[in-house]
Parts: structure tokens; sequence; C-alpha cells
């Protein structure tokens, strides 16, 4: 089993997880004076293959990224069926979903979360197809979830 999480020395992004993604941008946009970006969604179910809690899973949210020079700062509103991102909204309220690490070789990765007790909660592909995600369960260890993201362009070899 591979020893670490991290394939580089960075946090990629932060997640808020709200009610309402237009409110939270517009404050978080008057608070930092970036302007609000356009706002994206989770893939289309088919192209998605989401996978929540083991099970296959239709799952969407809405999405509005602020980009910085070092990090992404996310927020996303969950639609209002079952996922990783309406669980700990309805258990925690808004706040801090989860923090992202982008990772060349996600099986690896998998197994070493897994191996360190942190069970997959849900995982699908990007919209666009051009890669895909994995939320793990940390938060009773760090109050929020981990990320992982692995993009086609930049990964490695996996069985």
């Amino acid at each position: 089993m591979d020893k670490r999480l991290l394939d580089e020395d960075r946090v990629f992004q932060i997640c808020f997880v709200t009610h309402d993604v237009e409110a939270s941008a517009k404050w978080f946009s008057e608070l930092t004076g970036k302007p609000i970006p356009p706002e994206g969604k989770a893939a289309d179910p088919e192209e998605a293959q989401a996978v929540y809690m083991g099970m296959p899973a239709a799952v969407g949210c809405r999405i509005i990224m602020f980009p910085f020079g070092n990090i992404d700062v996310e927020f996303l509103q969950p639609g209002p069926e079952k996922s990783a991102w309406r669980d700990l909204l309805e258990e925690k309220g808004p706040g801090c979903h989860h923090i992202a690490f982008k990772t060349r070789n996600l099986t690896k990765r998998h197994a070493f979360l897994e191996g360190h007790g942190h069970k997959l909660l849900q995982r699908g592909e990007f919209e666009g197809g051009h890669g895909r995600y994995a939320y793990y369960d940390t938060v009773k260890d760090l109050g929020v979830l981990i990320e992982l993201l692995e993009f086609d362009n930049d990964k490695e070899p996996q069985p």
C-alpha cells in the first residue's frame, strides 16, 4: 500500500456547501472584490456515472468556483436527492464541506484512504468527461470530507 496521500504539496480547493449558491457567491464576491464566476453544475447522470454509498446514484448540484492564484474556493448547492453534499448540509448546515487534493493515481490514493479507515462516500465523473472525483469520510478526524480529483490529462496508468 502507498504510504502517502499527496502527489503534490498543494491544497487544490476548499468547498462550502450552501442552501443558496447565488446568495453565497454574491456575499463572497462583495467580501473579496472578485467578480462572480459563471455557474457550473455536476455532470448529467449518464455522464457522471455517480456512486453514492456503494450504489449507482443520480446526484446533482450547482457550483460557483472562485479561482485564486493558489487555490479554488467553491460554493456548492446540492440537489434535493441524497448525496455526500446533501448529507453534510443537512447534518451540519451551511459551511465547509471538503478540502480537495489533486491526484495522479486515484486507485492508489483510494487504497491509502480506505486503509486508514476513511470510507468512500461518493464518486463520479466530471462534466465534460475529463476526470473524476471521490469523497472520503474524514469528518470524525477533520470536521470535513477529503475530496480527491483526478484529471485524465495528468493521470498515471492504473489497473
